[in-house]
């Protein structure tokens, strides 16, 4: 089939919802929305753009890369991150190289993350709709350019993108025949309400009480005195297990913290819970060894944080919401019943995504510094205490160091697929999942990557790696 019919074949797709707003074939190079990060040049592919608009309040937008060449005959969907509001071409790049059909939403949010002030279309869209209704479409324009449905469909995502993942086993048990979660964040009403927890925690007045040299400090000393409680192994700059270290004002006056640091430390240490009932509502976000990390301590005093995080508040309190009067109980009562049966993805029954013969690799970093991996624990377990014994179709891996998705201070890499990881099925938890799907080698272990002088950059370069670390997947011990 010559270029010319592809693209007349995809023009004539039927897409219930949707309308096809771009369909252009794209010579090999480096795509112009790439926020200059070195992910190097995209294969040559037809890119295809749509937008879905299931009722009034959605304004749902696709990208669909198509390889020109060398397709694997497979169609990898890719999840979106915060808020999302853009769509992601950069995340598409690694796989389009290894052959994959590649789509990507904004999740409904592009006018922005206030959009869904008082818009459930939007709460529905972000919260589940989007993600579904690009398989669905990625699917179709597929089959219009090749002829033929996908042999497989995989879906990965970590942070927004792995709710989505979540979500999509939960609620789309069909979409997807392999799904990959990095450091979801599922309970998402409870996660935002922790995130309220941490910023009236270490914000007094309008001053953040911790700059990232305190974080260091703090870093620094936990290596120093809390070792054997988190599972540091020999000089490692991080810990396999920190959810056991136990912080203490003791502890804390050995960084030189001021007495207002201390008790705000203190407080973020603790889970937030319901003020009238005393329910603990979401773990501790920020695991002892990740402060210093992206999006650790410092982000938290940080003059963006508020915007960036309360949004999902905003959506139901409206825009102008005082958030230091926040009602740890009414208030968190009003924002779970509207927004919780679109936004979370806590189910526990994955038994249709089971027998579809659906394989679900669930990813977290113990270094973790915003979406914590205690939390993912708590999720797998009680999948396992409700569904038995899990191996055949669910494994979790935890991985020592690792900060939000990727990066941190001990290995750094094993979902992204930063240029300098190898693209095999011991790296790359992607291609583990395709392994597991497509001939049933279930993944028992991983082989982390960390990059050299523990620099992330260094990850954009083809000789990056400097040391990798066998994982194997978690048993319930820790």
């Amino acid at each position: 089939m010559d270029r010319n019919e592809q693209e007349r074949r995809i023009w004539a797709t039927h897409l219930p919802n949707a309308t096809l707003t771009n369909v252009a074939f794209v010579d090999e190079g480096k795509p112009a929305e790439i926020p200059g990060l070195p992910f190097g040049d995209a294969p040559a592919h037809i890119e295809v753009a749509l937008t879905c608009r299931p009722e009034s309040g959605s304004n749902i937008r696709v990208l669909i890369w198509l390889p020109a060449e060398n397709w694997n005959g497979d169609l990898l969907c890719v999840g979106n991150g915060g808020a999302a509001g853009m769509l992601l071409p950069f995340v598409m790049v690694s796989p389009l190289r290894l052959g994959f059909a590649v789509a990507n939403t904004d999740l409904g949010t592009s006018a922005g993350p206030d959009c869904g002030i008082g818009n459930p279309a939007v709460w529905k869209d972000f919260g589940h709709r989007a993600t579904h209704l690009m398989a669905v479409a990625a699917k179709a324009v597929v089959e219009s350019c090749f002829g033929r449905q996908p042999a497989h469909s995989y879906f990965t995502g970590s942070s927004t993108g792995g709710q989505q993942a979540l979500s999509a086993a939960q609620r789309y048990p069909e979409d997807y025949d392999g799904i990959l979660a990095i450091a979801p964040a599922f309970d998402r009403v409870n996660l935002h309400l922790a995130f309220l927890h941490d910023w009236l925690a270490v914000n007094k007045g309008q001053a953040g009480l911790f700059s990232q040299e305190d974080a260091e400090t703090l870093n620094r000393l936990y290596l120093a005195e809390c070792g054997a409680q988190g599972g540091r192994q020999g000089e490692d700059p991080f810990f396999y297990h920190p959810h056991t270290i136990k912080v203490t004002e003791q502890l804390l006056e050995k960084a030189g913290l001021t007495p207002a640091q201390r008790q705000g430390l203190m407080k973020l240490y603790q889970p937030v819970a319901d003020p009238v009932t005393s329910q603990p509502l979401y773990e501790v976000t920020m695991v002892p060894g990740s402060e210093a990390c992206d999006m650790g301590l410092a982000y938290r005093c940080a003059r963006s944080f508020d915007q960036d995080m309360f949004y999902l508040f905003r959506w139901v309190l409206g825009a102008d919401f005082n958030f230091r009067a926040f009602d740890f109980h009414a208030d968190a009562k009003t924002v779970h019943a509207a927004l919780d049966e679109h936004l979370n993805a806590t189910a526990i029954d994955l038994a249709a995504f089971r027998a579809r013969g659906g394989k679900l690799l669930l990813l977290h970093g113990t270094a973790d510094p915003i979406i914590p991996y205690t939390s993912s624990v708590r999720y797998y377990e009680q999948v396992r205490q409700a569904m038995g014994d899990v191996s055949d179709f669910f494994r979790l891996f935890l991985i020592p160091g690792m900060a939000h998705t990727s990066g941190g201070p001990g290995l750094q890499d094993v979902g992204v697929g930063l240029p300098a990881t190898p693209k095999d099925s011991k790296h790359l938890a992607l291609l583990a999942l395709k392994d597991w799907v497509e001939t049933g080698c279930a993944p028992s272990t991983l082989y982390p990557v960390a990059f050299r002088n523990n620099n992330f950059a260094n990850g954009f370069l083809p000789d990056g790696v400097e040391y990798e670390r066998a994982v194997e997947c978690y048993d319930g011990a820790e």
